[in-house]
């Protein structure tokens, strides 16, 4: 992947059972990564499921604050991942 790659979409969402997954997807829509966190829904989003969320965060990309996700009238949360630059982590 180069250092121009496109940004990756980020959203976590409950499921009808209580659990909370993490799906990755790539800027044409191919689902490039889904799988569940470890956060119980408690808490609160920003002050407790960020903690979960970010094992699930693609490697050299990161989304910009806590104030770059959208809640979505779902209930769910959604980001854009943008690649880091080489030497940041």
């Amino acid at each position: 992947m180069s250092d121009e790659a496109e940004p990756m979409s980020m959203t976590v969402y409950p499921k009808v059972d209580g659990t909370w997954w993490a799906r990755v997807w790539s800027a044409s829509g191919e689902v490039m990564y889904e799988a569940p966190t470890r956060w119980n829904g408690e808490g609160g989003f920003y002050n407790t499921g960020l903690d979960f969320v970010v094992a699930h965060i693609p490697p050299r990309y990161a989304y910009k604050g806590s104030a770059s996700w959208e809640q979505l009238d779902d209930g769910s949360f959604t980001t854009v991942l943008h690649r880091l630059l080489p030497g940041f982590s």
